[in-house]
């Protein structure tokens, strides 16, 4: 899992420049304003650019960045807090997607709508997300558990026990191993 955080101006144009990249935004580029893509783009920017003033210790352009983060986040309802998702986060559509503020999701995950990713019950604990995890539509990741690297998540899941095994397809109600193609095996398909 990738716990960096950005702390220099160097690394928060990578990690800046990287996440666009997968929006499909080339630098330079214009992006009509006010699409789906200019949310989402936008929400890159000013939530990367919140975790370096934070974590370098820019008390009032932290303030003016949270605010206007929070403001984009409670119109599109997606929670995301600052500090908790690696570099390369892929939101896939401006909706419902809520992370608790103690889970932590790894580099290059994949978010889709209608997500939550949240501590169960009584429980404190938060789920922890491996490298390139995809989470499908609706899905629903609670309590203090653990998701491996590359594992697919279907559609409407609930995930409430950790799963080990890296590379797979996890699905249902509670989820279950339902396939050895997790996110590598479908990226080598395109």
């Amino acid at each position: 899992m990738d716990n960096t955080k950005i702390t220099t101006k160097a690394q928060l144009k990578d990690w800046i420049s990287y996440e666009l990249a997968k929006y499909g935004h080339r630098e330079g580029g214009v992006i009509l304003p006010f699409s789906e893509r200019y949310i989402l783009c936008k929400h890159v920017k000013l939530l990367r650019r919140t975790e370096y003033h934070a974590n370098c210790g820019h008390r009032i352009r932290k303030i003016i960045y949270k605010i206007r983060l929070n403001r984009l986040q409670l119109k599109y309802s997606i929670h995301v807090p600052v500090n908790s998702c690696g570099r390369g986060l892929k939101i896939m559509h401006a909706g419902p997607i809520l992370i608790n503020g103690k889970s932590k999701l790894g580099k290059d995950c994949s978010l889709h709508i209608n997500t939550a990713i949240v501590a169960g019950g009584v429980s404190r604990g938060a789920p922890h997300l491996g490298d390139g995890v995809v989470v499908g539509v609706g899905a629903v990741i609670l309590g203090p558990i653990h998701i491996a690297n590359n594992v697919a998540i279907g559609a409407n899941a609930v995930v409430n026990k950790s799963v080990q095994e890296e590379n797979i397809a996890v699905a249902g109600v509670p989820a279950k191993k339902i396939s050895n193609n997790g996110r590598l095996e479908w990226n080598k398909r395109d």
